[in-house]
């Protein structure tokens, strides 16, 4: 089985092959030139004799040899070199066979390629227009949002700025620009902050709000009352830092709003507070803390200290006045002492109803003789408003008397102590009248 199978990979092995078919072609050649040279020349011989005489003897019969041999051996190499060129031109058309077929699978690949990559472009062109879709989309929503936001902020009751490190305006609202500088927002822009304020170069106050937000990096605040397009105006500065990623303060938003209103309404409420809402004048509230800071006074700075006088005065009557002419009558006369009071007192005077019919008057730097003058003075406007008095409610009866304590401290002297004995000075009055 071997054998065959050896001689079988001898026959297919092509220089093998056409080897021995050169040598069989050649040999049979050289018998066939031998037959035609017998049959043509050398008829009249056997042909056993011819074969004998021209194959076998030394002398022809080697030359006929040599021939055959050298034939065969041309042949034979002419069939290997044949076998040769045959397996060489086989070789190359596997070869061109088998590059046809990979240049075919590549041309597959290359189309399955281009077919992919096709898809893929249009996959991505879909994905890329889907995103420049939401892109526009976002981008829509987003300079909706800026210009609500622009439009919110241009009108806010306030000064919105975006200051730089160098005290530049960047940015402001047009609410700010048109009422609290009264410019167009191109002079405005990108000059100091001060300048525009009407400020001098390289001068900010020391309580400016801004500059102590880019030193300190919080949110500071001031307040401050001035003249602001002609009218006297308070103002609250809110500065806020802003920082980049590295958290240093590179801006600061201004926030300026007009607090005139409110604190107006503040000083109100504190008046109101402080002040009798019947008479005008100070409460009792407000007499406590005028006592109490003129006692820390007269301790911590001996020059702004007393003497004081104090004029405790008490109504008289005032119930019996109510009883006979009701409430209101009783009302007139608090009302016309506090009007005789304030009229006869100087400003640093204070005048306070410290319960209800009763008045304190404290007169700073001055001595009983001062106390008594105004205590004449006092009863002489109340006589004179008692007879001629003209009400329209017409109140033929009611008269405005009032009985008075005096009392005065010296350097240092409790000034409750000073009260009380006024009190008592004017309650021994109010008994010897009756």
């Amino acid at each position: 089985m071997d054998v065959r199978r050896k001689v079988l990979l001898m026959y297919q092995n092509e220089k093998i092959k056409y080897g021995l078919a050169g040598v069989v072609i050649g040999a049979a050649a050289d018998l066939f030139h031998i037959f035609l040279h017998y049959m043509i020349f050398h008829r009249n011989l056997p042909l056993g004799q011819y074969i004998r005489i021209h194959l076998l003897t030394f002398g022809p019969g080697m030359l006929t040899n040599i021939y055959i041999a050298g034939t065969v051996i041309v042949m034979g190499g002419a069939g290997v070199l044949v076998g040769k060129l045959r397996e060489k031109d086989a070789r190359l058309k596997r070869e061109v066979e088998q590059r046809n077929i990979e240049y075919k699978r590549s041309q597959e690949e290359l189309k399955n390629l281009s077919f992919d990559l096709e898809s893929k472009v249009k996959e991505g062109q879909d994905e890329l227009l889907e995103y420049a879709r939401k892109l526009n989309e976002a981008n829509a929503k987003l300079l909706m949002q800026v210009e609500i936001q622009r439009k919110i902020a241009g009108n806010v009751p306030s000064l919105l700025a975006l200051i730089d490190s160098d005290m530049n305006y960047v940015e402001m609202n047009e609410f700010g620009a048109r009422n609290f500088i009264d410019r167009p927002m191109g002079e405005i822009l990108g000059q100091k902050c001060y300048a525009v304020m009407g400020g001098k170069d390289n001068v900010c106050r020391e309580d400016c709000a801004v500059r102590k937000a880019f030193q300190s990096g919080r949110e500071e605040s001031h307040s401050r009352t001035g003249l602001l397009l002609g009218r006297t105006v308070t103002t609250e500065n809110k500065s806020i830092p802003i920082r980049n990623e590295e958290g240093v303060v590179t801006h600061v938003l201004k926030i300026v709003t007009d607090t005139t209103a409110k604190k107006k309404e503040e000083d109100e409420l504190k008046r109101r507070a402080n002040v009798d809402a019947l008479t005008g004048v100070y409460n009792k509230h407000y007499l406590d803390r005028y006592l109490q800071n003129e006692q820390v006074k007269n301790k911590t700075d001996k020059r702004k200290s007393g003497p004081y006088t104090i004029i405790y005065a008490d109504l008289d009557d005032l119930k019996k006045a109510n009883d006979s002419y009701g409430h209101e009558a009783g009302d007139i006369l608090l009302k016309e002492a506090a009007r005789i009071f304030q009229d006869n007192t100087r400003r640093e005077d204070i005048i306070a109803r410290v319960g209800g019919d009763e008045f304190v008057i404290v007169l700073p730097h001055s001595g009983l003789e001062e106390g008594d003058v105004l205590i004449n003075r006092f009863r002489h406007e109340s006589e004179q408003w008692s007879r001629t008095k003209d009400l329209e409610e017409g109140l033929p009866g009611l008269k405005l008397s009032v009985s008075y304590g005096l009392g005065a401290s010296a350097c240092g002297t409790d000034l409750y102590d000073t009260i009380r004995n006024a009190d008592l000075t004017m309650y021994r009055a109010k008994k010897d009248k009756k």
